[in-house]
C-alpha cells in the first residue's frame, strides 16, 4: 500500500461499510435489555444514586442465579487466574 490509498482512508471506508451493513440489523433487532428495565425501575422508585450503583451488582446477581440454577455448586472453590 505504499502507492495506494492512505491507511486512514482505508479504516474510514471499512468502518463506513460495516456501519451500513450492520445499521439495518441493529434497527430491526434492537430491544430494551433487562438491565435497562431495571435501571428505569430503580430511577422511578428510588434515587438516581441507587440507579447508578445498580449495574455494579450484576456480577453478584449472576453468581446468585448460577447457584440457584445449579450451574455451579455453592461449595465449589473459585480459582482466579491472573
Amino acid at each position: 500500500m505504499s502507492k495506494g490509498m492512505s491507511h486512514f482512508v482505508l479504516v474510514v471506508y471499512s468502518n463506513a461499510l460495516a456501519s451500513l451493513i450492520l445499521l439495518p440489523a441493529a434497527f430491526f433487532f434492537t430491544r430494551i435489555t433487562l438491565m435497562q428495565n431495571c435501571v428505569i425501575i430503580c430511577v422511578r422508585y428510588n434515587s438516581p444514586t441507587l440507579a447508578s450503583a445498580f449495574p455494579n451488582l450484576i456480577p453478584a446477581f449472576t453468581l446468585l442465579l448460577t447457584v440457584i440454577f445449579r450451574f455451579i455448586s455453592a461449595t465449589m472453590p473459585f480459582v482466579f487466574v491472573v
